[in-house]
C-alpha cells in the first residue's frame, strides 16, 4: 500500500448492492477546497516532520460533460528522501455521486515508481500500467460492487451520516488500487474531543479505525485512529498510526488550507 494510503481512514460506507451505495448520503460540492497536512514521523528518539499531503477539489470536462476532479499530492521532506522518498500524485474524476470514472496514480514512493490509469465503466476498469521503461501493459479489472478508488473514497466518507451509526459498528469497504481489488472495513469508535497541539483549539470529532491492508508501510489490522470534525463538512483533523517501522501522526494545517462551504 502507498504512503498516501494513510488517508484510507476516510473511506467509508459501501453496501453490497451498488444502487444503494449513496442512500442517506449528502454529497457536498466543494470545488476550490484545498486541505493541507503535515506528517510527523516517530522512531525511538527521532521525531520530525517527514512529509506533507495536499488534497484539492476542482472540475474537469470529460466527453463534453463537467465532472468533479479530486487530487491528492504527497511529498517527502528533502532531508528524508534517503529513507523513503515520496513525490506522488493521485487523481480521481467521478460522477455526481462520487463513483469513479477515472483514477490515476503517478510518481515515486520509496523504491517503487508508479504510472497507472484506470478507466471505469460500470463494474469493469481498463487498467493502463507503464513500467519504468515506458512499456505499456493493459488489462481488464473486474470491480467489486460499489468500489471506490482511494481518493474518491476520501470524499465519499464526508457524505456519510455517522450519527446513524452505533459505537463499535463496522462498515464494509470495497476499493481498487495497484491493479487489484480489496475488501476492508471501518470501525466507528464514537464522538471525542481533540485539541490541536499548535492552535490549542478543541474540536469535537468523529473517531474511527480502518482495517489496514498488509503492505510496505502498514501491517494488517486496526492500527490507525482517525479524528474527523463533527461538522457538516467533516474535515480530517488528525490521524495516528503504527507503521512497520515507527509510527506517524498526521495533522491538519488550517492556515495553509482553503475551506469551501459545501452546497
Amino acid at each position: 500500500m502507498p504512503w498516501l494510503a494513510f488517508l484510507l481512514f476516510l473511506s467509508s460506507v459501501l453496501p453490497s448492492k451498488a444502487q444503494n451505495c449513496t442512500d442517506g448520503c449528502e454529497v457536498r460540492q466543494c470545488s476550490g477546497e484545498i486541505l493541507e497536512y503535515d506528517l510527523v514521523y516517530h522512531w525511538g528518539f527521532i521525531s520530525t516532520v517527514a512529509g506533507h499531503v495536499t488534497f484539492s477539489v476542482g472540475d474537469t470536462v470529460v466527453n463534453g460533460s463537467t465532472h468533479p476532479c479530486y487530487r491528492g499530492f504527497g511529498w517527502s521532506e528533502p532531508s528524508w528522501n534517503w529513507f523513503y522518498e515520496v513525490n506522488s500524485t493521485y487523481v480521481s474524476y467521478t460522477d455526481s455521486t462520487l463513483f469513479p470514472l477515472f483514477f490515476s496514480r503517478k510518481g515515486i514512493e520509496g523504491s517503487e515508481i508508479y504510472d497507472r490509469e484506470y478507466y471505469v465503466s460500470g463494474n469493469t476498469a481498463t487498467v493502463n500500467d507503464r513500467d519504468e521503461d515506458g512499456q505499456l501493459e493493459r488489462k481488464q479489472l473486474e470491480l467489486l460492487p460499489c468500489s471506490f478508488d482511494v481518493i474518491s473514497a476520501v470524499y465519499y466518507c464526508r457524505a456519510i451520516d455517522f450519527k446513524a451509526m452505533n459505537t463499535g459498528e463496522t462498515i464494509p469497504l470495497n476499493l481498487f488500487l495497484d491493479g487489484e481489488t480489496y475488501t476492508s472495513y471501518v470501525r466507528y469508535i464514537g464522538i471525542q474531543n481533540w485539541v490541536h497541539p499548535e492552535t490549542g483549539i478543541t474540536h469535537e470529532c468523529i473517531v474511527f479505525k480502518p482495517w489496514l491492508i498488509d503492505g510496505t508501510v502498514f501491517s494488517e489490522g486496526e492500527n490507525m485512529t482517525v479524528f474527523v470534525s463533527n461538522t457538516p463538512d467533516k474535515i480530517p483533523l488528525y490521524i495516528e498510526t503504527d507503521l512497520l517501522v515507527g509510527k506517524a501522526e498526521v495533522y491538519f494545517v488550517p492556515e495553509k488550507s482553503t475551506l469551501v462551504t459545501g452546497k
